[in-house]
Parts: structure tokens; sequence; C-alpha cells
């Protein structure tokens, strides 16, 4: 008699970050992700805080992605007592390395104790690095491999096979990108029947603007800002999506577009993104760009860095520029740092790429909120606030419904997760008119045998 295998969702239900998903089969006890909560400070404090699971148990965590909402709680589970194999791609190990570490020294500044470099260099130490589409064995009736995402540097689905023979195929859509990237490459699923589908999108409900449109409309609020002697800030992880924006922004200076505009890159280590990019051609639209030129991906022009041990040195940066700081809803970091100085002045723009978690500073902005809280003190709204999901990395629903269909179907049963409640309705509607007749949204904490 097989053991019995169970799905249970321990983040990431009904909720866009802290990606979590335990995977009981074949004998094993494998985490699909060990995202952080993000968003509101207080409740994702709390929610951090509480481990839902022994993580001496878990045999191997599986990451979809370096993004602090699909693995920033992995060094937080190595402290408490994992030890198994962390599998990733080859680029989202290294990009891990470094967000991983700026979370530490984050949260280290900010006073929690979540984890520390410590525990970040412990897991690096664990990380088990696979290129895609290269089956790996678990158990003797659990293997995985992954897929292109085309979300980010080394993004990934991850498909599993349990069962004998591998009767029984469940796939985790991660985060899935946008096609048409002239960065990234396009996400590409593994074909065939699903009977398992784990899926989400932050942005089903949207639909995203094409990257021309997004490119003219960047030119236009550059142009704005410019005219104001004012400052954007992007509040985002510098080794993410938001490296299609700076390409933007570097290709539209190049043309004659916009006027020369300093990139400022806010972070608590010192990482150039081209190197990041040169490293993993694997990622790239255009691998042989990565040797070619100094252009395109490669691009160092604009790019500047705060010197590291130096945060005031940002304060010293007048308009016109651009700051880019994590984090992406500004509810800690150094975006909210810079969002302090720089909401109550009219001169400057914040350009919102991310999904922002309801009850983050970002979202109540984006809301239309007249003035948020910083430490107690209310800042009154009066910067410009922009909202260009285009550069979000995440596709929209009409992008993830072309993605359900390069899966070749059928797909038996779905589960529904990183999304808000207006996500989370139109992924439901998209499954089911795509053919899925059992779609089920889980709740933090719920069990479901399979």
């Amino acid at each position: 008699m097989s053991a019995p295998r169970t799905l249970t969702f321990f983040g990431g239900a009904a909720t866009t970050t802290g990606s979590m998903m335990l995977l009981e089969a074949a004998g094993a006890r494998i985490l699909l992700d060990a995202g952080l909560f993000q968003g509101n400070v207080v409740q994702a404090a709390d929610k951090n805080r509480e481990l839902p699971l022994d993580p001496s148990k878990v045999d191997a965590i599986l990451l979809s992605s370096a993004a602090l909402a699909a693995a920033g709680r992995t060094p937080q589970l190595v402290r408490h007592g994992f030890r198994g194999p962390v599998y990733t791609t080859p680029a989202t190990r290294d990009c891990a390395a470094v967000l991983l570490a700026h979370a530490a020294l984050e949260l280290g500044t900010a006073g929690e104790t979540l984890f520390g470099l410590d525990d970040v260099f412990a897991t690096q130490q664990l990380g088990v690095a696979q290129p895609y589409k290269r089956p790996v064995y678990l158990r003797r009736n659990l293997v995985f491999e992954f897929a292109e995402a085309g979300h980010t540097l080394g993004s990934a689905s991850i498909d599993l096979k349990t069962g004998e023979g591998g009767s029984h195929r469940i796939v985790y859509s991660g985060s899935i990108g946008r096609p048409g990237s002239t960065l990234f490459r396009d996400p590409a699923p593994n074909p065939g029947e699903v009977d398992t589908l784990i899926i989400g999108s932050p942005f089903a409900h949207l639909e995203h603007p094409t990257f021309e449109e997004a490119r003219a409309r960047l030119a236009a609020v550059i142009h704005d800002t410019i005219e104001r002697g004012g400052l954007i800030l992007v509040p985002a992880t510098a080794v993410g999506p938001v490296q299609e924006l700076v390409r933007t922004v570097q290709q539209l200076f190049h043309a004659g577009a916009i006027p020369e505009i300093p990139i400022w890159l806010d972070l608590p280590t010192p990482v150039a993104l081209p190197t990041m990019l040169r490293l993993h051609p694997e990622s790239l639209a255009d691998a042989a760009d990565a040797y070619a030129h100094e252009s395109g991906a490669f691009d160092r022009s604009l790019l500047k860095y705060i010197p590291i041990g130096q945060p005031d040195f940002a304060d010293t940066i007048v308009g016109p520029a651009i700051i880019v700081a994590p984090n992406e809803t500004c509810d800690s970091g150094r975006s909210a740092h810079h969002l302090r100085r720089c909401l109550g002045d009219a001169r400057h723009t914040i350009i919102f790429a991310s999904f922002q978690e309801e009850g983050s500073v970002g979202r109540l902005l984006q809301d239309g909120a007249a003035s948020v809280e910083f430490d107690g003190h209310q800042v009154e709204r009066r910067a410009t606030i922009e909202t260009m999901t285009a550069y979000s990395g995440f596709a929209d629903g009409e992008e993830m419904r072309r993605w359900i269909r390069a899966l070749g179907g059928p797909v038996k049963r779905a589960f529904v997760v990183q999304g808000d409640d207006l996500a989370v309705a139109m992924m439901v509607t998209i499954l089911r008119e795509e053919g899925v007749r059992d779609v089920i949204v889980p709740r933090q904490g719920e069990s479901f045998p399979f």
C-alpha cells in the first residue's frame, strides 16, 4: 500500500507573499518555496516569527525563484534545524546569495532576529543548483525538474512526478513572467497532462500594456520629473524584475528619447546587475549577448552605486535622478527611507512596478491615501504616484491563460495561490474557462490528499 500523499499550504494562500507549500509523497516531506511574508510591517513580522512546521523534519526545499516572497524564510528554517538540500536553478542560487544577505542586513538594522548572515552562509552550503529540464530523484517514486518561468533571472516552474512510474504529475507555476521580454526567455512549461496544478499570479485580474506602450509611458514620466527637477524612486529588489525597467531607461537614453539621468542603486551590498546577468546566459533571451558587447543587458551607463557603509550619502542626491531601493512595498528598508523624504515633495515621482500587498504603504498610496505613517509620523502625499505593472515581471491574466494552454492539458485539478481576492477570483475564472473543473482556493494551513 502506497504512503498517503498530501499538500499543505502554509503561505501564499489567500495572500501574495510567504509562498510555502509542504508536499508529502513517496515517504518524503518537501517544501515548495519558503518565502517571507511582506507588506504591513507588524502583521508580516508576526507571521514570519511563527514557524508552521518543524524544519528538522523537512527533507528538501525546492525554490522557484530568489525573491524574498519565495526564498526569504530559507535561512530561518536552517537556523531552526533544517539540514537538507535546497534545490534551485544555478541563477537562483547566485541571486539568493545576494538577496538573502540583503535581507539579513536589513533585518539586523530593524532589530529583527529571524536570521542573520551566518544563517545565510549556512543556507548557501546546502544549495544544490540544477539546470532546467534535468530530472532529479528525491525518492524512488518522486522526481522533479525545473522549467523556464521567464519571471526573472533563474526563475522556474517546478514539475514533479510521484507514484509508481510517475503516475501523478504536479506542476507548481512559481512566478510566471511575461512573454516578449527582450531580456529574459519566454516561459516554457513542459507540455502534457497535469493531475495537480498549483498556480498563482498577482496580476491575473489585469491586462498589462505592451512593452512598447510601457516604454513610451516611462519616457513621459521621466521627462515630466526631469522638468520638475525631481527624483524618481523605484521601490524594488535590485536583482529582480527591475532589470527590465533599468534596461529600458538605458535604451531610451541611447536612442535620444530622454536626457541623461543617473540610476542610483541603494543596496546593502555592492552587486552589479550586468555582472549577475553575464554569469547566467542560460536565462537570457539572447545568450550570445553575454559575450558579445557592453550594450543591451550589460550596459553599465547611467548606473551608479551608493557607497557601502555610507547610507547618508543617498540623502545628498538631488534630482533629476532615479533611485532604486528595496523593499518593494516601502514598509521598511531603504525604499521607506527615501519615501519619507520624497513623498511630501511635488517635484518627485514614485514608480510602483512590483505587486503591493494589501495593508502595505505602497498599496495605501496606490489606493489614493492622502498621507501615510512612518515611525508614528504622518507624511502627506504630494509626490506623483505611478503604477507600471508592465515592469513587474509577472504575467497578466491573458498571459497566464497562454501559459496554461502551453501545458497542453488536460489539467485535472488546480489550486490557486499568490494573489489578492480579485486576482484569485480571475484566475479561478480563467482555469474554468480553460476546462479545469476542480478548482480550489486553499486557505492558510489547509491540507489536501491526492
